[in-house]
């Protein structure tokens, strides 16, 4: 049996991780709706689950945990399984609240937690911070990228992207103002920042980050003057040198009638091309709406953006009430179209609520692909003690070829489905898939994309303390991890010297090494696993 160390593959492998893993440590995305795969669920809350590509179609999560709300990272294979020993901790915090913040990860697999930290040094100064870890799990560096007054200044709506050029820019609301830095992805160090404060009576709080050309990112805000005055979207590009491109300090509108939700700062996505198409939702009526900015800054889709709907009223059940259009997921399809998913639901009706989930496309001109009023991906129902209690809309998912959201369905306060769904390019459902039927809440989900055109989403929930969950849903809308390639002996999805160890350990006898079914193990079955190899 010397010989076989001859073989390229099989030369340093004998003894590769023979000990990393066992195959009852394994927890995999699971195809049981009532069982998700746990990310965490320690003894206290584990909160605001963040999603970004790794690599070999891994999946990195991070989330606040513990009293103090401190910051973890953890790291899944493509079938789920836990790629470290332990999450990774990125910051042992004091909070009592939290505030929104960012993770997004580079083309060289290194994930980046853009967040709000005590400072130690200074106790009556707060931090924004940006950590990188590599896929080993190392912390690669950590940097400040501003210092503020605590008491006179919170820190919150944190956000992040990756530009062009490789570099990583981080946005802060610090007060009612926001800062935006870029760093360099090596070392941590600051290429250029920038403070975004227009007067001393008007804010510009941080809602969107996102990438544009030449190393430039596309910056929005959240611009009022007092509590009660009219929220307005701006947007403004900032150059790779930390001066304002297009829209300067004040930005430019992306609508000039009407008002953002009080408390919500939405973020958009990027056009491909330079631009930006941007959502929100309006009140006086409650709305989607959708703005494009090309790459000069100039907006395409008319003054005030183009709505998921014109009409503010529907029939439900028999009776005209008011309909309400909330929480925009937005994604760009394949086909180059923006497809828009949103929560609908009617005003009170004799003390019933009707829920349901709309969704809307929008052509490259803004015009609407799905009618007047959109599509239902869910119908309105009534609510019902025990049956329905709400509807809400989860992460827009985008399965490659095609788009879908996820989203929950709750029968009580403290009871939700979870479910996905795939659109077929006409506005009619191509399939459902239940998520997750485990007991308790479903919210704050996120999403990411595998190269196999699958969707991991994750979410946070309960019945006891809060906890995040995950599923895998492929394009096919099959729940569970993908299928385990010829040679995967103990189960994790990969076929290396993990199996191959336990192959030759039983080799010239009978067991799970038999690939070919003769009843021995022996060259045949190596051939096999050799023809599987993943590494």
């Amino acid at each position: 049996m010397s010989s076989l160390t001859n073989h390229p593959i099989l030369t340093g492998a004998l003894l590769v991780g023979v000990t990393a893993f066992s195959s009852s440590a394994l927890a995999q995305y699971s195809s049981d709706p009532t069982n998700p795969l746990t990310i965490a669920a320690s003894s206290g809350e584990d909160v605001q689950p963040k999603i970004a590509k790794a690599p070999n179609d891994g999946q990195y999560t991070s989330y606040f945990s513990g009293l103090g709300y401190d910051i973890y990272l953890d790291l899944r294979d493509s079938h789920g399984n836990a790629v470290w020993a332990a999450p990774v901790l990125i910051e042992d915090r004091a909070f009592s609240s939290t505030t929104d913040y960012a993770l997004t990860s580079d083309a060289a697999g290194n994930a980046y937690v853009v967040y709000n930290a005590d400072n130690p040094a200074n106790t009556a100064t707060g931090l924004v911070k940006m950590v990188s870890v590599a896929p080993s799990g190392s912390v690669r560096w950590s940097t400040v990228l501003y210092t503020a007054a605590i008491g006179a200044t919170s820190l919150g709506s944190g956000r992040a992207t990756v530009a062009s050029d490789g570099f990583i820019w981080g946005a802060y609301a610090i007060g009612f103002d926001s800062t935006v830095a870029r760093v360099n992805p090596k070392d941590g160090s600051i290429a250029s920042s920038l403070f975004v404060t227009e007067n001393a009576s008007t804010k510009q709080m941080c809602a969107g980050l996102q990438p544009s050309t030449d190393g430039g990112v596309i910056f929005s805000t959240i611009r009022y003057t007092t509590f009660t005055s009219a929220k307005t979207l701006r947007v403004r590009r900032i150059n790779a040198d930390g001066t304002y491109g297009w829209g300067g300090v004040l930005g430019n509108p992306a609508f000039v009638t009407g008002s953002v939700q009080t408390g919500n700062f939405p973020d958009f996505i990027p056009d491909g091309s330079g631009g930006a198409y941007i959502p929100w939702y309006t009140t006086s009526p409650l709305n989607c709406r959708v703005q494009h900015f090309d790459s000069t800054g100039a907006i395409t889709w008319g003054t005030d953006g183009m709505p998921v709907s014109a009409n503010t009223t529907a029939s439900f059940g028999g009776t005209t009430s008011t309909v309400n259009r909330t929480n925009p997921a937005t994604i760009v399809g394949a086909d180059g179209r923006v497809y828009c998913f949103y929560r609908s639901y009617s005003g009170s009706i004799g003390g019933i609520v009707w829920y349901g989930m709309g969704a809307q496309c929008f052509n490259a001109d803004g015009t609407t692909a799905w009618g007047a009023d959109g599509a239902m991906l869910v119908p309105h129902a009534p609510s019902s003690a025990g049956v329905l209690y709400d509807q809400q809309v989860g992460s827009a998912l985008n399965f490659g070829g095609g788009v879908g959201c996820s989203y929950a369905t709750s029968a009580t306060a403290t009871l939700a489905t979870a479910y996905a769904s795939r659109m077929n390019a006409d506005g009619t459902i191509a399939w459902t898939t239940t998520a997750a039927t485990n007991a308790g809440t479903k919210y704050r989900f996120v999403s990411s994309t595998a190269s196999d055109n699958s969707v991991v989403m994750a979410w946070q929930g309960t019945p006891s303390s809060n906890d995040i969950f995950a599923a895998r849903v492929a394009s096919d809308g099959t729940l569970g991890a993908p299928a385990a390639p010829a040679g995967d002996l103990n189960g994790d999805g990969f076929v290396n010297g993990i199996d191959l160890a336990d192959l030759l350990g039983q080799w010239g006898g009978k067991g799970s090494g038999d690939l070919d079914g003769d009843g021995t193990v022996g060259g045949g079955d190596l051939a096999i696993l050799l023809s599987g190899w993943t590494g």
